[in-house]
Order: structure tokens, then sequence, then C-alpha cells
């Protein structure tokens, strides 16, 4: 007779399933009888907790455990941020792309890539660098140990970097197709990839020059804040920006913050007021700079004044400064299609599908995404005055984020 169900003996035997450790000492025991002449009496039961139960009608509540316990332990989690194939499993090539930072401008990317996955039958995912150059690295020695990876997009962290570039070769050697987003290598390392989806970052720091001056026709000292000036999209940008804004307008420093958006990019924004208090213009390089530089500069309101902050790309936080003014304007990529595009460009090179990598690279080695500038309201110079640029306000800007499922771009 048992005393109780079987699950009322956890607390009498310290665990959750008593039977399977009567099972193993009915084991042991079995093994003492059968090296001795006789069967003492008490073997045809096994004591569970303080309870005897006959020994046939433990096994079968120790194999009915056994069959029922993946339902009480739950199914394995599978989910490691890929997209799911037909009939919810995954399928097709596996796609891998690495970020230079983490910030919230990659969720955007992530959105197209997962769109693109679902819609061209890919595995993507996105694995997000926040420690420098030897972060990316590591990334990358984690891409050439996946061997159901086929393809890899890398937005590279520093262009020149001989330790990002040798990996990227070793990904190509071991059949890999490589491709850079966003931030594409130096040109002497052009070899490690097949082609550059994203900006055209020379023209975007144009856009922002034109806009500089626009809002200030009498030019001015200009300092910019980025996450590592050594980057091929920051250096692209600000020899841009000067190019757009013309000679009014002098360099007075980069500030690095060495993608530490929490804490430096905040504090180089304070040693920038204190140091350069007749500034005219501050550049926000990286996306997590605009709203660093807005929140420490509208803390002093007399050096808003005389200021006017332009920055890239449309953080989420971005995007309230620039509908209260607090940014005057920013120069939109579009990550979202480099993570569409990039997702379809891999899976095409992948496939040797030779129309669809010609859709997306009419050049055959770059697409360019294009920029929007967005402006506060109707009335901004910017919009005013340049009819060079796709310049929209903030409004207009809010309502494509929302077609596509974004907060931020």
């Amino acid at each position: 007779m048992v005393e109780g169900p079987l699950w009322d003996q956890e607390t009498r035997t310290g665990g959750p399933f008593p039977a399977v450790r009567a099972w193993f000492k009915m084991g042991r025991s079995s093994a003492v009888r059968r090296g001795s002449r006789r069967e003492a009496p008490s073997s045809r039961f096994v004591r569970i907790g303080s309870v005897a139960v006959n020994r046939s009608l433990a096994r079968s509540w120790v194999w009915g455990l056994v069959a029922f316990l993946p339902f009480l332990t739950g199914c394995p989690n599978t989910d490691n941020g890929t997209t799911p194939g037909p009939n919810g499993q995954a399928s097709g090539p596996r796609l891998l792309f690495i970020s230079n930072s983490n910030s919230d401008w990659w969720s955007a990317v992530e959105k197209g890539m997962t769109d693109a996955g679902k819609e061209f039958g890919c595995q993507v995912e996105l694995r997000r660098n926040d420690k420098e150059t030897p972060g990316q690295i590591r990334l990358l020695e984690d891409a050439l140990s996946l061997s159901d990876v086929q393809g890899v997009a890398v937005s590279a962290y520093q262009a020149d970097a001989p330790g990002i570039a040798d990996k990227l070769r070793e990904l190509q050697a071991r059949g890999k197709v490589v491709i850079c987003i966003d931030s594409d290598v130096a040109e002497q390392y052009g070899d490690v990839r097949r082609a550059y989806i994203g900006t055209n970052n020379a023209k975007a720091g144009e856009a922002a020059g034109r806009a500089a001056k626009a809002l200030r026709p009498q030019g001015g000292k200009v300092v910019g804040f980025v996450g590592t000036s050594s980057a091929a999209n920051a250096r692209e940008r600000i020899d841009g920006f000067f190019q757009g804004a013309g000679s009014a307008f002098t360099r007075e420093e980069v500030m690095d913050d060495n993608s530490d958006p929490s804490s430096r990019a905040h504090t180089n924004v304070q040693t920038a007021i204190s140091k350069y208090p007749d500034a005219g213009v501050f550049l926000g390089i990286w996306s997590y700079n605009a709203p660093a530089i807005a929140e420490e500069v509208a803390k002093a309101p007399e050096v808003r004044k005389k200021l006017s902050v332009i920055t890239f790309d449309l953080d989420e936080q971005a995007v309230g400064h620039i509908e209260r003014g607090t940014i005057d304007a920013s120069v939109c990529q579009n990550p979202y299609e480099m993570g569409y595009q990039g997702v379809k460009l891999l899976k095409a090179l992948i496939t040797k599908d030779e129309k669809t990598t010609t859709e997306v690279l009419p050049d055959g080695k770059t697409r360019d995404t294009g920029v929007r500038v967005i402006v506060p309201s109707a009335d901004s110079p910017v919009l005013k005055a340049n009819a060079e640029d796709d310049v929209v306000t903030v409004e207009k800007m809010k309502e494509w984020l929302a077609s596509k499922g974004l907060k931020s771009s």
C-alpha cells in the first residue's frame, strides 16, 4: 500500500524523483544478491522513502517517470536569434552579421535582416560587438568555428586593422561568403570582402555639411564626437562634412569615446563645452553621440543658443530630441535596408544567383542605401535652403518608421 502519491515523497527523500534513486538501489542490491546463494524474502519489495513498494510495480513507475521526464523539464530552448524556416524549423543558409557597436541603431539592421530571412528562406543572426577591435576579432573567430555558417556580413570597427582583415581572409578561405555593411574596410584590404552595402559616407558627410551651412551661413568652429575616428565611416563622414560645409567652417577636434555611449560619450561633450566656448557646431558622428550631445548641451541653455547640433543616424532617443529642437538636423541612414539587402545578397552569392546579385549590386561591388536629412519642422532653414538633399520633418520620418515596425533608423 503506497501512502499518498509518489510526488509526496519529495520532501522526505530530498528530491523530485525518489523512484529513480530506488531503481539504482535495486540495481545495486540485485548485484549483491546475484553473488549470493539465496535471495532474501524481502527482495520482492523496495523502499521509496519510508514506504515499501512491490519491486515490479516500482519498475513500472520508474519507466513511466522516464518517459514523462521531457514534459516535466520542458523542451530545450532553440531560440538562438535565427529566423526559423518553414514549419518553425530552421532552414536555408545560415548567415551571421557582426556589428561594430552595440547601439540601438543596430535594431533597425536586425529588423531588415529578419524580414529578408523570412522572405528569402535564410537563418539570420546578429552578434553585437561592444569591445572595440579585439572584441570584433573574437566574434570573427567565433564565426570561423561555426561550420554551418555560409555567409558573414561585417561592419568593420577599424577600417585598417590588420587583425580584422586577416580574419576576413580566413573566413573566405573556409569557403564562407564575406561582405561588409555600414562600415567598410580600408581600400588596401578590398580583397577580404566580396562587396559593400551601406551609406556612401562621404556623400552623407557632405549632406551634413550643407545642413550646417544652411543653419549658420557665417560658419564656425566644429567639434566632432565619435566612437573611434579610425573607422571608415567616421573618417569619410568627417571629411565629407567639411567638403559640404565649405571653408567658413574649421575643424577644432574630433573626440573619440572608445564606443562608450553611457559614460565617455557624455564626458567628452562636457569637456568640449568647457574647452571650446566659442564652438559653432557640435557634430555627432555615430548614432549614440546624438542623444549624448543633446542631453549635455540642454543643461547649458546659453551654450545651446549659439550652437548648432548636427548628428548622424536616428537613435530612438534622438527622435525626441529632434522633436524638441535640441538637435537641429540629423543625416539619417537606412539601416533597415542594409540588413535586408545584406541577407538578399549573401543568399544570392551562396546560391550563385547572378540575376539577384546584379539587382543588389548594379556596379558589381557596392550598393548605396542612401540618406535623408531629418529636421524638427517645416520651417527649418535646412528644409528651405537645401534642394539637393532629401530633407524631411521628423513627423514624416516617424510615419516611415512605423510602416516598417521601427522606432529608430
